[in-house]
């Protein structure tokens, strides 16, 4: 008889939603040398534009799968507001004001 319960894991399970390509591969890099904590399991979900971010973090937040739901993308390029308009989206789906704070990882 083959068991079918689900495999339950003990780590912290925490998705990163890259901008693109560059943000993957970079954060790809990293969790093949191993430099998280393994208390942690890290999923990289490359959303292909900025535009995706905001679909994207609603999908991975809403199916409970994670404990935390991380973007990673660029904020420095003018003119901001495709990154103020993730952060809008963000903060509207959680309904307030304050979901996304404006924390910043660079890697340029």
């Amino acid at each position: 008889m083959i068991n079918r319960l689900p495999v339950f894991s003990d780590k912290q399970k925490i998705c990163i939603i890259c901008e693109g390509n560059e943000e993957y591969a970079y954060l790809d890099k990293l969790k093949s040398m191993n430099v998280w904590n393994d208390q942690y399991e890290i999923s990289l979900d490359n959303a292909g534009g900025n535009g995706n971010i905001p679909a994207r973090y609603q999908d991975r937040y809403q199916n409970g799968t994670y404990e935390l739901v991380l973007i990673f993308c660029d904020t420095e390029k003018k003119p901001h507001e495709q990154y103020a308009d993730i952060k809008r989206k963000v903060n509207e789906f959680h309904g307030v004001d304050y979901a996304s704070p404006g924390g910043r990882i660079r890697n340029n």
